[in-house]
């Protein structure tokens, strides 16, 4: 694995494969975790999929800043318009790309156990950016991965409460207990509103959860947060090297697809 502490002659010598771009968000996580909780939570999820990955790893820095706006005028919260993150992401991507690394993965903040690998929790503008890397530049295969919805069912096996939560709730609290646990501070009660998520499309997280707490920290426990990170990074890996495989089969298929039709054109036939 090689990381920003390495030297320009360590990537000569041997070049990365697959480089994996973490990024969290900077915003309120109730009165008992600390603002940069999503940046304490991917700077070590990242290390240790980049350890884990079967290819020679470059693991950059952690992208402190998302797009929160869903958490606007609130105390603590900084965030990006969808334009700035979009430029962040392909600006990155692309200078990954021209220095040679064919493969990048996007670790999308760490999103949420009741939503899939389909449709991001938060910094939705990534998906996009990342799906018009793909067509604009052929040679690239770039993805993007929220790693609680990659392990979404080993995490609603290990808390109940899993599926109703969407921020610092028994997941998150755990989590940062088992990696911080001089930054949590005296958990406040549960709180699940009786509204979907669906509805942070049309209203500010404020207005669901005033307290900025949506789930039952009442739940969480050190013990739960080791066990949840191993989860959560076995189920990232194992996702990456899936789709990373089954984006290679369909590109080898339709460049097999391809090659009769180039040979018919050069033939005259």
């Amino acid at each position: 694995m090689l990381t920003w502490l390495n030297t320009a002659w360590d990537f000569k010598a041997a070049p990365p494969e697959v480089a994996l771009f973490p990024l969290a968000c900077f915003e309120p996580h109730g009165p008992h975790l600390p603002v940069g909780s999503d940046g304490i939570l991917m700077g070590t999820i990242a290390r240790r999929v980049a350890e884990r990955l079967q290819a020679r790893t470059f693991l950059l820095p952690t992208w402190p800043l998302g797009t929160s706006g869903h958490h606007a005028r609130q105390p603590g919260v900084v965030y990006l318009n969808f334009e700035t993150l979009w430029a962040v992401v392909r600006d990155v991507v692309t200078a990954l790309y021209e220095h040679g690394i064919p493969r990048v993965v996007v670790l999308n903040n760490h999103g949420a156990a009741l939503t899939t690998t389909t449709r991001p929790l938060g910094n939705f503008i990534v998906k996009t950016a990342v799906r018009q890397l793909n067509y604009e530049v052929p040679g690239l295969t770039a993805i993007w991965v929220q790693p609680f919805a990659a392990a979404r069912e080993a995490l609603r096996a290990l808390f109940p409460s899993a599926c109703e939560e969407v921020h610092a709730g028994a997941v998150e609290t755990s989590l940062l207990m088992h990696l911080a646990p001089e930054q949590v501070r005296p958990l406040p009660p549960d709180y699940v509103p009786a509204f979907s998520p669906a509805y942070l499309d049309f209203t500010s997280f404020n207005n669901l959860a005033p307290g900025g707490v949506w789930g039952r920290p009442s739940l969480a426990s050190a013990e739960k947060g080791a066990q949840a990170l191993e989860a959560i990074v076995e189920a990232t890996v194992a996702y990456i090297e899936r789709t990373f495989a089954q984006i290679a089969q369909l590109k080898e298929r339709a460049a097999a697809h391809a090659a009769p039709e180039q040979q018919g054109k050069k033939s005259g036939t």
